[in-house]
C-alpha cells in the first residue's frame, strides 16, 4: 500500500520544496539519513510515530499530510472506490457516510517506547 500511496515521495517533495537535505531532516525526526532515504523511496515501511516525527521536522501538521495524499489518490480516505456499488456480500451492508471502527495493533521492541 505504501507503493500505491508514494508517501515517501511526498515527503520527498515537501523536503524538496523547502531545500532541506537527509541529514537535516533525519536528525530533527530522530533518525538517520539512510533510514529517511528508505522511507523516501518507499523501501521501508513508516510508522505512525516515525510519520509524525518527519511531519514535525517537515513543519507539517499529520492533518495537513493526509490531506495531501487524499489529494494524491484522488479521492478521500473515507470515500468509496468509484466503482463500489454497496453489494459485495461479505455481511456488511454499507452506504456512503457509514462509518466503520478499525483498530490495529501495534509491537513495541524490548526497550524501545
Amino acid at each position: 500500500m505504501t507503493k500505491d500511496l508514494n508517501i515517501g515521495g511526498l515527503l520527498r517533495e515537501r523536503r524538496l520544496q523547502q531545500g532541506k537535505t537527509l541529514k537535516q531532516i533525519a536528525s530533527r525526526a530522530f533518525t538517520d539519513p539512510g533510514n529517511l532515504s528508505r522511507i523516501e523511496r518507499n523501501e521501508q515501511q513508516l510508522s505512525v510515530p516515525r510519520m509524525l516525527a518527519l511531519c514535525d521536522a517537515l513543519e507539517w501538521s499529520p492533518e495537513e499530510f493526509v490531506r495531501r495524499l487524499e489529494r494524491r489518490r484522488g479521492r478521500t480516505v473515507g470515500e468509496p472506490p468509484r466503482d463500489y456499488n454497496g453489494s459485495r456480500g461479505g455481511g456488511l451492508d454499507l452506504t456512503a457516510g457509514d462509518r466503520l471502527q478499525v483498530s490495529f495493533t501495534a509491537r513495541l521492541a524490548p526497550g524501545k517506547e
